[in-house]
């Protein structure tokens, strides 16, 4: 019995996560237009955290594959564990040099915990915790409380951040360590998302399509 993962549960967990990270943008998209703004905002978010599962499981097994080193049971363990904490994946996600693209408090967002917190709001019905006290004084927290600019702000980062990964991969001709990942950025889905006609606002840089033709002007 094997005591850590192979070469192909790892690409396949890769493959896998970041198809569901598609599904679950596109049904964000769904809900959205059918007004349903709580759930399109958490699955937009559980979007960008299966996006971020994916590129870490990705960079996990191009680095065991390239050394060739034999696994750490204990360590994998422990690195496993992480792929299940929430805030983790969603700060993981802008830690691929992507946090220099977005305004700073965005980012602090992200980093003190609010995001997850938000998603909860999204979610449940509840009461706020002050310092691990659950505050039976304060108002009650519904997800309609989340409205739509947030439904829309959340689904937008991700279509400009997908519409990256695909004129990334067409300029370079690849875009992942997996091919199998870049297969899956076809035309087909390129022009689904370019109809997606918002923006999210939290750029602080041109996309990678912008930046390349003001290059070539």
């Amino acid at each position: 019995m094997r005591t850590t993962l192979s070469n192909y549960k790892l690409k396949k967990i890769s493959i896998e996560a970041y198809k569901n990270g598609l599904r679950l943008h596109f049904d964000s998209i769904l809900l959205f237009r059918s007004q349903s703004y709580p759930s399109a905002f958490q699955l937009s978010v559980l979007a960008l955290e299966e996006f971020s599962k994916s590129y870490s499981v990705e960079h996990y097994y191009y680095s065991k594959k390239i050394n060739r080193n034999p696994a750490d049971s204990q360590f994998e363990q422990q690195w496993l564990n992480l792929l299940y904490l929430h805030p983790r994946k969603q700060k993981a996600f802008f830690g691929w040099g992507l946090a220099f693209d977005y305004k700073n408090s965005f980012i602090e967002m992200i980093e003190r915990g609010e995001l997850e917190m938000q998603k909860q709001k999204a979610t449940y019905v509840g009461l706020h915790k002050r310092r691990r006290i659950i505050d039976i004084n304060g108002r009650i927290s519904l997800p309609t409380q989340i409205s739509g600019p947030s439904a829309k702000k959340m689904i937008s980062l991700l279509n400009d951040y997908l519409i990256d990964q695909h004129e990334m991969k067409n300029f370079h001709g690849f875009h992942f360590d997996v091919p199998e990942k870049d297969a899956l950025l076809t035309s087909a889905l390129y022009q689904q998302l370019k109809e997606w006609k918002h923006k999210s606002g939290l750029r602080k840089v041109p996309n990678f399509g912008s930046r390349l033709r003001q290059r070539h002007k």
